[in-house]
């Protein structure tokens, strides 16, 4: 009979088939297999991260900011998490709920993270995702600088 250590070697199996769940909208296959993750391997930040993701895929980026940052908590130098971290105060600078001087802090923060990952990681989608968060920010800095129809 199997025990759950046995499984810790299809860890990196489950966490690709809750990417797809959630590529697929189906938020509660993807919760489930990112649950069997933290019970098989109470330790692997991997389930905190997939929650993530469920967030930013449902545009709750509050909610995905603090699965990031649970994550940051554990392991500092997770590059993937502050990759998505950044992502998720770009994408709250979007949001309608959220106060403009948020929105603009949310905007340098995400900046921040970016510029940090670019000139410390050496993984390329990571630094990748990096450099897109730096671009998408700065046109949306410029798009906020630009005068409205009133002006």
């Amino acid at each position: 009979m199997a025990t759950l250590q046995d499984f810790k070697k299809d860890l990196a199996l489950f966490v690709e088939a809750g990417l797809i769940a959630i590529k697929q909208g189906d938020e509660e296959s993807a919760k489930k297999l990112f649950n069997a993750i933290g019970i098989i391997d109470p330790e692997n930040t991997s389930k905190e991260i997939g929650y993530g993701l469920i967030a930013l895929h449902k545009l709750e980026s509050r909610k995905a900011q603090k699965h990031f940052n649970q994550v940051l908590e554990k392991e500092p130098d997770n590059y993937r998490a502050k990759a998505f971290l950044g992502f998720a105060y770009v994408v709250s600078s979007m949001e309608t709920d959220i106060p403009d001087d948020e929105k603009v802090q949310n905007l340098e923060k995400g900046a921040v993270i970016a510029t940090e990952i670019l000139e410390n990681c050496d993984v390329k989608d990571t630094r990748q995702l990096a450099q897109s968060l730096l671009d998408w920010e700065t046109e949306l800095e410029q798009k906020g600088k630009q005068p409205g129809p009133a002006e």
